[in-house]
């Protein structure tokens, strides 16, 4: 009976194991990333995160409050926006449908074929399967 619970105990611990290692290699990052820091600041570097919040600073002018007209006007056009691009999704769509089932009767058609004796014209068919092994070793790649 004593080995049952020590087995069992090891599967419950397992969780608390994983969140100690976890907290490990946070802290371990941690301290890595602030003596790095250090030394930076020990060589008379520039610090990354510093120069790069500045950066951002610069970059970002400040906005002036939009009055009401101007937000509902920035609406629609956003919504007009949305609603072209989802036509133009359909669209695409569409003519994707049509052209697979213009592929399809062609197949069909080539498939349909017989000679003369009336058995079925296996060239179609064979190229098929060409077909079907060249796509598959394109996506493959």
């Amino acid at each position: 009976m004593p080995a049952d619970r020590k087995s069992s105990k090891k599967y419950t611990d397992r969780h608390a194991s994983k969140t100690a290692d976890i907290k490990r290699a946070l802290v371990h990052r941690a301290r890595i990333r602030k003596n790095y820091f250090k030394l930076l600041k020990e060589e008379g570097r520039p610090d990354p995160q510093e120069t790069q919040q500045e950066q951002q600073q610069q970059v970002e002018p400040k906005k002036k409050p939009v009055n009401f007209a101007e937000r509902a006007q920035l609406a629609k056009q956003r919504k007009e926006e949305a609603r072209a691009q989802k036509l133009q999704q359909v669209k695409e769509k569409r003519e994707k449908l049509e052209l697979k089932k213009k592929e399809r009767e062609m197949k069909k058609a080539g498939f349909s074929k017989h000679t003369r004796t009336g058995q079925p014209l296996m060239g179609p068919r064979i190229n098929n399967l060409l077909d079907k092994i060249r796509n598959d070793m394109k996506e493959d790649k």
